[in-house]
């Protein structure tokens, strides 16, 4: 399921020696291929249709421009300068434009003032490219301590397993003196128990850099950090994995603000990045090593009735 190199890698970053690692090749095409149904994922992986699909606990799109309309918080159709009304009602405030699909690791996302996004919003537009507006929301202290600037979110990941879902893994990503969190722009990515307690290390995108203390704000990982509200958090995503009866391997993107509301930021069931859980938390499939080697039996017990 891994070869050497990957086992080696995994290894020297976590420090747990195990040979239930897995390589990213044999993840993505017999454990995510094998659980996910891609034929749905275009819609379900669009992130104009995710309160429609999760229901609740998601971040209101003030704006969520779909085809050839734009939409506001209630759904209803409105024109281009009403949609510059509400984004400039009040002065100072703040937006979140994210590209609907087909982008990741913080490509795709602008955050500012209207000033500062009005031209991202007119290139989307003229490029016929769906989008959606977000508030930007302001942080739980013990999340905005590492870095203000950017809203640093947990990755977590769930599994349904023989009709149960699990948690797997769990990360913290932190922007690095930026506004975005994803280690694949710079920033950093810390693992956790199964408790929200933060590792005492964490690491870049490419995995050769370790950080012991946080390089912006000088925070020391050593002193004991927990994510707020990491129970609940996990019993949410749980929850609204529920909703996605198609995929049994989800990654989640979630937050909580000042008042300890959680809050959904999108998830993704595609192309999961999972070397940041193996090189942070260890063998984080090891659990399910017999259920993964169930779907990848080359002779099925058959099904009788």
């Amino acid at each position: 399921m891994t070869g050497r190199f990957w086992t080696h890698q995994y290894q020297l970053a976590s420090g747990i020696q195990s040979d239930k690692y897995l390589s990213e090749t044999y993840y993505h095409n017999r454990v995510e291929g094998k659980l996910n149904n891609y034929t749905v994922a275009g819609y379900l992986d669009h992130k104009g249709y995710i309160d429609t699909v999760l229901g609740s606990h998601t971040i209101k799109c003030l704006i969520n421009k779909i085809s050839n309309c734009i939409y506001d918080e209630n759904n209803e159709i409105i024109t281009i300068s009403q949609m510059v009304d509400i984004l400039t009602a009040e002065d100072g405030r703040e937006f979140v434009v994210k590209v609907s699909s087909g982008t990741g690791g913080g490509i795709g996302v602008t955050i500012g003032t209207f000033a500062k996004v009005k031209t991202t919003i007119e290139k989307l537009l003229n490029n016929k490219t769906d989008f959606i507006i977000q508030p930007l929301i302001s942080q739980h202290p013990e999340l905005s301590k590492f870095n203000p600037t950017s809203i640093n979110t947990l990755r977590l990941m769930t599994m349904r397993c023989h009709g149960e879902i699990h948690f797997v893994s769990a990360i913290l990503r932190m922007g690095n003196g930026g506004r975005v969190d994803n280690a694949s722009s710079g920033g950093i990515s810390i693992g956790m128990d199964i408790l929200g307690k933060l590792n005492k290390r964490g690491f870049n995108y490419s995995l050769d850099k370790i950080f012991y203390t946080h390089p912006f704000s000088n925070i020391d990982f050593a002193d004991d950090h927990h994510v707020p509200h990491f129970d609940e958090i996990v019993v949410l995503a749980k929850e609204k994995h529920k909703n996605l009866k198609s995929q049994d391997l989800v990654s989640w993107d979630l937050t909580v603000d000042q008042d300890g509301v959680i809050s959904i930021v999108e998830y993704n069931i595609l192309w999961s990045d999972i070397s940041f859980h193996q090189a942070n938390n260890g063998p984080v499939f090891e659990p399910f090593f017999d259920f993964i080697k169930e779907l990848n039996t080359k002779n099925p017990k058959k099904i009788t009735i």
